[in-house]
């Protein structure tokens, strides 16, 4: 009796096993199979702006690949952080799988993100961090990599008595910081040439602006480093307006069509290009597979491209330049 006792407690207890393991596979089909919902809130949608439009891009371009709903919400001006936040609550009541953002601040933001993980959505960061570690996975540029090869490229254009000064964009965004600590990296001995910092908050408009009054207060400033593209575009409007070129040396990060006519120009030098078509794609990608349960690398960096009038022709910059 007590061993026939036994052979039915094994018997359920190997039925009981085979429904679990059943389960684990259906489970995984389920992940595997399921539509997954993306929010996508990138720091700005300005179709001025090449390099957001491009990740925004290469953001609808993953999704239609893998299959997953996705909705962008995105400022109309990038430094506007408020608007992002009041997005970020948006955001969660529709209830996604993940969340993609691009931060506009580097520590304001903390506590609205926090909200996020609050209400059980994995995020995705795309382009710029945050000061807590509160992503599954960070897809970005190294900053600081970038903005030492911009240090590096900028002492090709370095004189005896050469003054700089860096258009930098918004104060607290991590990646203002960090590509100012990888240009002074870059700079090397030659750091204490720079005159000074200022930030146009990713306008045109202010960066122009504020070119114009440096370069009459500061006349000794002839090496200028513009840290985004708003930062690059106003700064060469003004270069050229005052008939500055080829006495001023402009360095700059991202593309548009503008930039590359200011490139083929003269009037910049040398352009840091990003890949935010790449970004974007490989940010929407990763939070597919994190909401069907995969692991994903926790840093993925995209690599950058110095680009100048003497490779701007090449067929793979030119597909760099002119994504669209």
């Amino acid at each position: 009796m007590k061993k026939h006792k036994n052979g039915i407690v094994l018997v359920l207890l190997l039925l009981a096993a085979s429904c679990f393991a059943l389960s684990l596979i259906r489970l995984g089909e389920f992940r595997e199979n399921k539509k997954v919902k993306i929010v996508f809130i990138p720091k700005v949608m300005d179709e001025t702006n090449d390099f957001w439009m491009s990740m925004i891009s290469g953001a609808k371009s993953a999704a239609r690949e893998y299959q997953a709903d996705i909705v962008i919400l995105a400022p109309q001006i990038e430094n506007d952080y408020v608007t992002q936040e009041k997005y970020i609550d948006e955001a969660i009541k529709l209830n996604p799988d993940v969340i993609a953002l691009s931060p506009i601040r580097y520590s304001e933001m903390t506590g609205s993100v926090w909200k996020i993980k609050e209400a059980g959505i994995k995020l995705v960061l795309l382009d710029s961090m945050l000061d807590e570690d509160l992503a599954e996975c960070c897809v970005s540029t190294d900053n600081i990599e970038a903005g030492t090869q911009m240090g590096n490229k900028m002492l090709d254009y370095m004189k005896e008595d050469t003054k700089i000064a860096i258009m930098s964009f918004v104060k607290a965004s991590s990646t203002a910081i960090e590509r100012e600590q990888g240009v002074r990296i870059g700079l090397g001995k030659y750091e204490n040439r720079i005159e000074t910092v200022l930030y146009s908050n990713s306008d045109y408009e202010q960066a122009y602006e504020q070119t114009k009054q440096l370069l009459e207060e500061k006349p000794e400033v002839n090496l200028i480093a513009g840290l985004n593209l708003y930062s690059t575009v106003g700064v060469a409007r003004a270069v050229r307006e005052m008939d500055l070129k080829h006495k001023i040396y402009i360095v700059g990060f991202d593309n548009d069509v503008e930039g590359i006519q200011y490139l083929e120009e003269g009037i910049i030098d040398t352009l840091i290009v990003q890949k935010p078509f790449n970004m974007g794609y490989l940010g929407i990608q990763k939070a597919v597979e994190i909401a069907k349960g995969k692991k994903v690398e926790k840093i993925i960096y995209s690599e950058t491209e110095i680009i100048t009038v003497d490779n701007i022709y090449t067929d793979e910059n030119q597909k760099l330049l002119f994504p669209f």
